[in-house]
């Protein structure tokens, strides 16, 4: 009994890091809601952490608590103003409020800064499609599929558009 009492006074908590880990896990197997408390631990030990701020606002972003969300995606981005990831997420999450005007300016800043990531001048042109600016979708769209000439979301789109 003893024995079992040292081993407990003897471990120790886990950090922030293995939090996110364990916590990644857990969001990969579809999981948000048992990924968010451990997210939220890990940012009460490192309240700065940008991959900590990120990985809390994808599990709320999951709950569809975007209000929530957007203010760790804002968080990060803020930190970390030339984050892709948290860019990414950021724009999602303003389109998922309604804020499309916000989210066109978010990615449009992802394609000046990062135009060969995958999938960015898929989701300029699909919030450009939403906005009413079929040319300008058709031309991120084409930009698109020279990089990813298989992109089946993009295919589609285009497609669409030029039907119109």
């Amino acid at each position: 009994m003893l024995r079992k009492f040292f081993q407990l006074l003897r471990r120790k908590e886990p950090t922030a890091e293995e939090l996110r880990r364990k916590a990644l896990r857990l969001l990969r197997r579809g999981k948000p809601h048992h990924a968010l408390p451990l997210l939220q631990k890990s940012l009460e030990l490192e309240p700065s952490s940008i991959e900590g701020h990120i990985n809390a606002g994808v599990a709320l972003y999951l709950m569809q608590k975007y209000e929530e969300a957007l203010k760790h995606f804002q968080f990060a981005a803020a930190l970390e103003p030339q984050n892709a990831t948290a860019l990414i997420n950021l724009a999602a999450t303003l389109d998922a409020l309604g804020q499309l005007d916000e989210a066109l300016s978010v990615l449009r800043k992802l394609v000046h800064l990062f135009p060969n990531l995958p999938d960015v001048h898929y989701n300029l042109a699909v919030a450009l499609a939403k906005k009413g600016f079929a040319e300008e979708a058709v031309a991120e769209l084409r930009t698109e599929l020279e990089r990813n000439p298989s992109h089946p979301h993009a295919l589609k789109l285009l497609q669409q558009l030029m039907r119109r």
